[in-house]
């Protein structure tokens, strides 16, 4: 049962039955006095300050426990009274002492322990043989420790977070959840070792256990929200919006079907969970508590007792007030720092509009149920470049998939080491230019796996300016108009498109650059990208082997130099630079295996990787192998909970002895 945290407020914890109406509502008169000056109620008893005095009323009997109130009452930092009513706990701070003091209210309030410090939320477990306080905040960290109720002696003490506000103790006492800002951590009641973390969307205070299923808990967020969560899948069950005034507590009914709300205008409201709908709602209320499964007590500017009987109907329209289980839409910041030899530092941002697919019957198939992704961005480089870029990827529910990217680059630097397996690094000429590029993809879903439509590429180069006389034979260096079309198939099984652990993904393409578009090149471009995911029960859950597979070739015509196949840290081998190998095919392989650091906490991870690849003129015709290696490891890190969207940055060696470094938001593929 938990002991809530109360700074000069009223806060309580009783469980109303979850037959509650406001039709069969009776309020009846059973104490007179003002109730302004509640600490709390809770238990069936109500804490007031009086004369120096804490006086703690029985609500049903009126019998009043008095216990000498600090020296200075504006020092009072928490007070509570436990679910049983029971124990009465507070702290005071002050410069020189924090102290924190328990009363036994079932012996006349005897004062049974001191302790040293002070605390910042508390709760016990429902056999009341065990009490869990989060005390001695600091800057950096708090504490959680464990008591046993009988002779209030230290079981286990751990360190927390500084941020952890809220704690609860689940029905059979076997686990806590404390919350610290977003951040919930599942915890053994016995040893308090982490069992579970769970990284959340929204900041989160009093927490409270579903009566009876362990897995499911209901808390508040920093939006005024409230959000009903199952532990155990980490995934939203309900979210409901008071439109009142800042709620200040919240509390299942007996049995689990019910839950109740009250804020700080007064509004005290059943909710039905089983239906989605409103049981009961009264205002005026300063605190509430139950005596039995029948009868509810509710403190207004008098004292009143309320007995709310069974009703004969029960509303079961659902409630606009019920959110459903998620919001529309994500906004991700994502600042952006790179190097490469080209651009020197690169620096700029970014941000990511992540749009959740909306669950209805108008969806043609449950598997485009996948989320929509827009994101703009602008860069700097310190060798001069200006870069911008808006990227579309957009599933509609109707199984149709936009996805585009458009960028400009203003003064793009880069390098010419020229063609095929005679390239080499430190031999190279640098030149500059202005790209603009627009391509996408526009495909439409044909029963649940295969997608066809057409694909297309604008892009316009500036002519090259070369920093010195080129040293190595450039095919060409006037630049000009890009325009293809052409007809693109995918093969799609993967079960999630930010965080695939098993399915496939194939690609196959065939653009057709011409002059009947204006094109100022004419040549065929065909791609095939397959990918596989595989999910592993090794090392942690969710370990995934993942492998792709990559082939270009271009055919009946001339492209740029700047347009040919080529293998680089962008496309598939990281390590190798942009251009240092390019021909008219390209081919390579790689594999990754990704996994998480502990089961405990699934935002961390890391993957190891290694692939090979080789560019040609023709892999079909006198092909002389020259296959370059890559291998390296990887850190990963969740950007967006839940939708296990992932910040990465990988460190790369080649067999060509080449190091590389990169990072990015997402997978590598």
């Amino acid at each position: 049962m938990s002991i809530p945290n109360i700074i000069l407020h009223f806060y309580c914890l009783f469980f109303i039955s979850s037959y509650l109406s406001v039709g069969t509502s009776q309020a009846q008169p059973t104490m007179s006095g003002d109730t302004a000056g509640v600490l709390a109620f809770n238990g069936g008893k109500v804490l007031t300050l009086s004369d120096g005095f804490f006086v703690v009323t029985d609500a049903l009997t009126h019998v009043n426990t008095r216990i000498a109130a600090p020296h200075q009452p504006e020092v009072l930092y928490y007070s509570a009274i436990s679910e049983d009513g029971r124990w009465f706990i507070y702290s005071t701070k002050t410069k020189a002492a924090r102290i924190t003091y328990v009363h036994d209210l079932a012996k006349n309030g005897e004062l049974r322990q001191l302790f040293p410090f002070a605390l910042e939320s508390a709760t016990i477990s429902v056999d009341g043989r065990s009490a869990f306080f989060i005390h001695s905040k600091t800057f950096w960290n708090a504490k959680l420790a464990a008591y046993d109720t009988q002779y209030w002696q230290l079981q286990a003490e751990r360190a927390v977070a500084s941020l952890t506000n809220s704690a609860a103790a689940n029905a059979d006492g076997s686990q806590l959840l404390v919350a610290a800002g977003s951040i919930v951590t599942a915890i053994h009641s016995k040893t308090l070792k982490t069992e579970k973390i769970n990284w959340e969307k929204s900041r989160l205070t009093s927490l409270v256990y579903h009566p009876t299923l362990r897995h499911q808990y209901a808390s508040i967020n920093h939006k005024n929200v409230i959000e009903v969560r199952d532990l155990l899948k980490d995934s939203v069950l309900h979210t409901i919006r008071t439109n009142g005034g800042q709620i200040t507590r919240i509390a299942y009914t007996p049995t689990g079907t019910g839950l109740i709300s009250l804020d700080d205008t007064g509004n005290l409201i059943v909710w039905n969970l089983a239906n989605r709908s409103v049981q009961m709602r009264d205002q005026g209320v300063k605190a509430y508590g139950q005596l039995d499964g029948q009868q509810l007590i509710v403190l207004k500017d008098a004292w009143l007792r309320a007995a709310y009987r069974p009703a004969d109907t029960v509303t079961t329209q659902p409630d606009s007030a019920y959110l459903g289980k998620a919001k529309k839409v994500d906004m991700l910041p994502i600042p952006l720092i790179a190097y490469t030899p080209e651009t020197n530092f690169l620096l700029g941002f970014g941000m990511s509009f992540i749009f959740h697919p909306q669950n209805d019957s108008t969806a043609v198939d449950k598997r485009y149920f996948r989320p929509s992704i827009i994101t703009p961005s602008a860069a700097y480089g310190f060798s001069g470049q200006l870069q911008t870029s808006l990227a579309v990827n957009y599933f509609s529910k109707r199984g149709w998939h936009f996805a585009n990217q458009i960028s400009y680059v203003n003064n793009n630097r880069s390098y010419f080491f020229g063609l095929g397996h005679g390239a080499q690094r430190r031999i190279n000429t640098t030149y500059h230019n202005d790209v603009f590029s627009w391509s996408g993809a526009l495909t439409k879903g044909i029963g649940d796996r295969f997608f066809a439509g057409v694909a297309y590429q604008i892009r316009h180069d500036s002519p090259l300016d070369f920093d010195e006389s080129p040293s190595l034979s450039v095919p060409d260096a006037d630049g000009g108009l890009l325009a293809g079309i052409g007809p693109v198939l995918r093969f799609d099984t993967r079960n999630d498109v930010l965080f695939p652990t098993k399915g496939y993904y194939v690609d196959l393409s065939f653009t057709r650059f011409g002059d009947w578009l204006g094109s100022d090149y004419q040549y065929s471009d065909v791609r095939l990208d397959y990918r596989g995911f595989h999910a592993l029960p090794i090392l942690t859950n969710g370990t995934t082997l993942a492998v792709q597979a990559l082939y270009q070739g271009t055919f009946n015509g001339e492209p740029p130099f700047y347009q040919l196949p080529y293998l680089s840290g962008d496309r598939i081998l990281r390590g190798v630079w942009r251009n240092l190998y390019i021909d008219r095919q390209a081919i390579a392989v790689q594999a990754e295996l990704r996994s998480n650091f502990s089961n405990i906490d699934p935002r961390y991870g890391y993957v190891v990787f290694a692939g090979a690849g080789d560019v040609a003129p023709d892999f079909f015709k006198g092909y002389n192998p020259g296959v370059i290696g890559v291998f390296g490891v990887g850190y990963r890190q969740q950007a967006i909970p839940k939708l296990k969207l992932q910040s990465r940055i990988d460190v790369s060696y080649t067999t060509k002895g080449h190091v590389g470094i990169f990072g990015g938001l997402g997978l590598s593929f």
